[in-house]
């Protein structure tokens, strides 16, 4: 942990390297400034420091004139004599607050604060991070059908619809030829695209291009009319406001 320290008063400055050297060992003081112009040149040339201890008034003016100056990135617990800045502190990046004469058990909880803080902030980032390389979910391309004539190959592409027929599943394509699939209609459901296919109902999928137009039916379901055919599909009643979604995102 490398900490940056804001304090004008030499005492007080000790105190805070004997809290920061009790607290964690192995944290490294990397800055030392009594005075606003200097804590602005140290953040302008140097690396954000993991946490920045502040007084609030410094030798030469109040602190919340290097936030006017130079944007600050690091997480600031204030320690100050004064109380009437809280709102400000927190406007700023703070995240204690923390009034002198100091004693180690309020410092602590503070530090404890930014710890716990941190371990939020990796624990969100790595999540995000794990969610960008993820690799993305593989889809079927293609199926194949067999039959007494030999196995044909569907590209998934060119399926308008998907139907449970006497308790086989059946890839129908755009010429109303069907192919019986040994996949359930729930496993196919599962490895289509989402984005592409739609369960209508405990017999049905849809493929969205294939669909010319939705026509309102009795009980909220819909009749869906497809591109080049004459037969429709019906959605079920608990569906139609999934598909009616589906059909506008």
């Amino acid at each position: 942990m490398q900490l940056l320290i804001l304090e004008d008063e030499e005492p007080a400055a000790e105190q805070l390297r004997r809290f920061v050297q009790q607290y964690n060992p192995a944290a490294r003081i990397v800055g030392e400034c009594q005075q606003v112009s200097e804590a602005v040149d140290y953040l302008r040339t140097h690396p954000a420091p993991d946490l920045i201890l502040s007084d609030i008034e410094l030798l030469d003016g109040n602190v919340f004139r290097v936030f006017e100056q130079v944007a600050v990135s690091s997480p600031i617990i204030f320690i100050t004599a004064y109380d009437s800045f809280l709102v400000q502190a927190f406007e700023q990046n703070g995240i204690g607050y923390v009034l002198k004469p100091v004693q180690y058990a309020q410092f602590a909880a503070a530090m404890q604060k930014y710890e716990r803080l941190r371990q939020a902030l990796q624990g969100a980032a790595l999540q995000q991070l794990t969610a960008a390389y993820a690799p993305a979910p593989q889809y079927r391309q293609r199926l194949v059908s067999k039959s007494r004539a030999g196995l044909y190959v569907l590209p998934v592409a060119d399926i308008p619809y998907f139907q449970l027929r006497n308790g086989v599943t059946h890839a129908v394509d755009g010429q109303g030829r069907a192919f019986v699939l040994n996949e359930t209609l729930s496993q196919l459901e599962a490895q289509l695209d989402p984005a592409a296919f739609f369960r209508l109902n405990r017999t049905e999928i849809v493929q969205l291009s294939a669909i010319e137009r939705l026509e309102a039916y009795f009980n909220d379901t819909l009749i869906v009319h497809l591109k080049g055919q004459t037969l429709t599909l019906t959605s079920s009643t608990h569906r139609t406001p999934e598909l009616r979604r589906w059909l506008t995102a």
